[in-house]
């Protein structure tokens, strides 16, 4: 008895199909990467937003917010360790700030003789979704000099951070909320919390000289690009640097041209999501603004500067 003949697809018909599946990847991929690119800028949000209530939590117990860092000098128990250690205990963080403690105790330089363990731990509520390398350390090589007259070159692995407290106009005015040496209490915002920026999205550089998570001075002894930005800083690098290339500054709160002038990006907050970045205000709340906050951004950067200036929609 024979078997009935099975009917089966053509080859124009299984061409259709593939085309069609075809097509309809085509339309579900941008849908998934915005739903990723949504829920990466949420999830950056909720980072800042527990930062920005650890500060708070920091200063209601020490009568301050913290400092960007304190350099070396009586009393300083832990000379350029820089704010996301300072506020590790109100992050459910407490271990890592007693390790911060311990080895600091052991010596008060983070690299030598030996490296603070801490300098190349990775820690979740500093890292933005969209940004997978600060989820690593990274080895990275710079000239050293705070233990010796003379710089040295060496290589470290070390964490990185995808937020920077802002500092004002300018790290070395001083003029923010987030300043070296610190001082500044939520009392002492005559602008207002709800008007003025607390901390920002500002990626590593590509080189990782900047944006380290543990320790920093940063550019000229005042935490800048390392742990703080002013949203008017000129231009610290001096010729012979890459950075210096990018002019005198101040820079444009904008999407970065990553292709042409990648150094430059250190240079202001700015963020790996599409047109803009998150902030977290003083008050505790976290907004998305976009660039074109770039006219307003000076005003809500200073503590006290009696700024009159909406916070853009």
């Amino acid at each position: 008895m024979r078997c009935p003949r099975r009917p089966g697809f053509g080859l124009l018909e299984l061409l259709v199909v593939v085309s069609i599946c075809a097509l309809l990847l085509g339309l579900l991929l941008p849908a998934v990467q915005k739903v990723r690119a949504a829920a990466a800028r949420t999830s950056c949000q909720s980072n800042l937003r527990q930062v920005v209530i650890a500060a708070h939590n920091y200063e209601s117990t020490t009568g301050q917010l913290p400092p960007a860092f304190r350099s070396k000098g009586a009393g300083v128990a832990a000379p350029y360790l820089q704010w996301p250690l300072l506020i590790a205990s109100y992050l459910e963080l407490d271990a890592n700030k007693r390790m911060a403690d311990e080895d600091f105790g052991r010596s008060s330089d983070p690299f030598q003789p030996s490296a603070h363990r801490g300098a190349a731990l990775p820690l979740k509520p500093f890292m933005c979704p969209a940004d997978p390398r600060v989820t690593v350390p990274w080895d990275v090589t710079f000239r050293y000099s705070l233990a010796r007259p003379y710089a040295v070159q060496m290589t470290q692995r070390l964490a990185l951070n995808s937020y920077l407290g802002c500092a004002g106009g300018s790290a070395k005015q001083r003029d923010g909320v987030m300043v070296s040496e610190g001082g500044v209490t939520l009392v002492g915002i005559a602008d207002g919390t709800s008007n003025t920026l607390a901390f920002g999205e500002r990626p590593p550089p590509t080189n990782m000289l900047h944006g380290w998570l543990y320790v920093g001075w940063g550019v000229g002894g005042f935490g800048a690009l390392d742990s703080v930005v002013g949203v008017s800083d000129l231009n610290p690098f001096k010729k012979g640097f890459p950075e210096f290339a990018c002019g005198p500054g101040p820079f444009r709160y904008q999407q970065p041209n990553l292709n042409a002038q990648p150094d430059c990006a250190v240079l202001q907050f700015w963020s790996l999501h599409d047109g803009g970045a998150n902030f977290a205000f003083a008050d505790g709340s976290v907004r998305f603004l976009s660039y074109s906050a770039n006219n307003v951004l000076p005003a809500l950067a200073t503590r006290a500067g009696g700024e009159v200036a909406g916070v853009p929609d």
